[in-house]
């Protein structure tokens, strides 16, 4: 497994491609301490699943950090913004796999798609699982090595073998996560992509002077709508939203640069 540098665009999606367009799943072996890796804010289309296989790493998301310890595992997913931190391990490492969530549906209009994929990537409540503790843990666990082995070795119908260890991994995740599933299953792709497009317009405005017209707009939708989609999909208003990201990114730079509060 290679490391893979995370280079992103001015919208913080990340610009790597992950496999190719026949066949969208990549694996990534990624050194926390590389500065292509250590907060890199970014987001991806795909959906992610990463395993610690040395020392301690922070995920940090939206929905708060998870620290995640050697041998455990954290769902990331699709379109969900996470950025990777060391803890006082500096070689820190995790693998992953990534994949975008047509590898599980085929088609657009399939059954799996409406009853068992988009009712994850809907759902406020599934956008990061670590699954530290969880029973079903072990079993994501043999299923990763099972599919890094397959990956690496690229023998004849390896792209079949994946597909189907990754259904395996999508089926323990809908299985052990149906009530956030069933409680979230009527919010549309469409608004789903609205969603992303009203945060990604907080993400890079953040530090400006913002009003609730300037947020619907970059969705070309009314106030009320925008409001609307935000208590619908995120629980909460859009300026309580902004104020959230607003304290996480000045937290960061606390930690990070020699800023007084009062600059920040």
């Amino acid at each position: 497994m290679k490391f893979r540098p995370i280079i992103v665009d001015n919208k913080l999606k990340e610009l790597t491609e992950h496999g190719t367009q026949e066949f969208p799943v990549s694996m990534d072996e990624q050194i926390v301490s590389n500065e292509n890796c250590h907060e890199v804010l970014h987001w991806h289309y795909e959906v992610q699943i990463a395993r610690v296989t040395k020392g301690q790493v922070i995920f940090r998301t939206p929905d708060g950090e998870f620290l995640i310890n050697e041998g455990e595992c954290i769902f990331i997913n699709s379109g969900c913004l996470h950025e990777a931190v060391t803890t006082g391990d500096k070689n820190s490492i995790y693998e992953c796999v990534n994949f975008n969530p047509s590898v599980i549906y085929g088609q657009n209009s399939s059954v799996v798609r409406r009853d068992y994929v988009d009712p994850v990537l809907f759902s406020p409540e599934m956008q990061v699982i670590p699954l530290a503790g969880k029973g079903w843990e072990t079993q994501i666990k043999e299923l990763f090595d099972l599919l890094a082995k397959i990956y690496e070795s690229h023998g004849f119908g390896y792209e079949l073998s994946i597909q189907i260890i990754l259904c395996q991994m999508w089926l323990l995740i809908v299985e052990n996560n149906r009530t956030q599933m069933e409680a979230n299953s009527s919010i549309t792709f469409a608004e789903k992509e609205r969603m992303n497009i009203l945060k990604r317009y907080i993400h890079q405005n953040y530090a400006e002077k913002i009003a609730l017209c300037d947020i619907a707009n970059a969705a070309h939708i009314s106030e009320g709508e925008c409001c609307r989609i935000f208590r619908r999909i995120q629980h909460t208003t859009p300026f309580l939203y902004l104020i959230g990201f607003r304290i996480s990114q000045s937290i960061k730079l606390l930690s990070s640069t020699d800023y007084s509060v009062t600059e920040i």
